[in-house]
């Protein structure tokens, strides 16, 4: 019996963006597991045929009673999606699926097809017991693993110096409030959208660009990392943030900062029980909790980080997953 990770590539996306299973990958190679590349392409330009000739070659090395995980979504089609775990189940696999995002949990959309897709899968990979209750509701009966983070490989640095600075890395177009003046000073890490290309931020805002992981890590200096999604329009960001592990709140840890979330989070629930940081109900109350924030207490919220970066330098969750598969 042999064992096998998908992994979709994507060379044309930043470095950022495709850490979180580029790592998976990697930990689960060094496990001994067999990492499939995926090679990603607009599958829906092409006909059934050649999208039947891509899944067989990516699958010839898979057998009887193999484990393949899947990492998901792969940002191909749905098609593919459902062919490529019907495949999987007519040769007899033993499927797991590992969840990065999953889009109906944060976006009002119609078709949904992922809660089936899940169902054809005997194992699913959640991050939280929110995400896996909010699942079952919603039809999916297959087995679960809860991951509650998402491992952060790289180099080690020494952790931050204490302030009440707020640093925020991530994906701004599902933080429209950063748009608004706030009464806290922010570093802000990321990509600008295209429809934010014209955006003047406000003046407690200091954009300080798009930089790879190991570089972003370098560039945290001091302060706290605030992790703050919005609702709006047809898209539950916040929502989906009772549910999911955010990649940068694994970053954060990393570079010792402590962490800043909303209090219904599945990460706020980690914060409180690991006292790593504080959580909050509305951005308003953030200036008031960091102005109560001692050097003191900063530096006991890193001390309970320590043994937390550790794991996530070292692939601890993910080991700890590919060995529940395993057994």
């Amino acid at each position: 019996m042999s064992n096998f990770i998908t992994h979709t590539i994507e060379p044309w996306m930043p470095p950022g963006a495709l850490k979180a299973k580029a790592d998976y990958a990697h930990i689960a190679d060094q496990s001994g597991w067999t990492v499939l590349p995926l090679a990603r392409y607009n599958d829906a330009r092409y006909d059934d045929a050649t999208r039947t000739q891509f899944i067989n070659s990516w699958l010839q090395q898979v057998n009887t009673s193999d484990i393949v995980l899947h990492q998901f979504p792969s940002y191909m089609s749905e098609k593919f999606e459902v062919q490529f775990a019907k495949t999987l189940k007519a040769r007899q696999v033993k499927r797991a699926i590992l969840i990065h995002d999953i889009e109906p949990l944060r976006l009002m959309k119609h078709p949904i097809w992922e809660f089936d897709l899940l169902n054809l899968y005997d194992i699913v990979i959640v991050h939280s017991q929110a995400m896996k209750v909010q699942l079952q509701s919603l039809g999916v009966t297959s087995q679960f693993i809860i991951q509650p983070l998402f491992d952060y490989l790289g180099l080690s640095y020494p952790f931050v110096s204490f302030s009440h600075e707020i640093n925020f890395a991530g994906t701004f177009q599902k933080s429209p409030w950063l748009q608004q003046a706030q009464n806290v000073h922010i570093n802000l890490f990321g990509a600008k959208p295209k429809k934010w290309r014209d955006t003047t931020f406000p003046a407690n805002v200091t954009y300080k660009g798009n930089l790879d992981p190991e570089q972003l890590i370098m560039a945290f200096r001091d302060g706290f990392g605030l992790i703050w999604d919005n609702d709006f329009e047809d898209k539950t960001y916040k929502t989906y943030t009772k549910y999911n592990a955010p990649h940068k709140a694994s970053l954060y840890i990393r570079a010792g900062l402590p962490l800043i979330a909303w209090r219904e989070s599945a990460i706020g629930q980690i914060i409180a029980e690991q006292e790593i940081g504080f959580v909050i109900d509305k951005l308003n109350q953030l200036p008031a909790q960091l102005s109560e924030t001692t050097a003191a207490q900063f530096n006991l919220w890193q001390q309970n980080m320590q043994p937390l970066a550790q794991q996530l330098a070292s692939g601890y969750f993910t080991k700890a997953t590919l060995t529940q598969l395993t057994q």
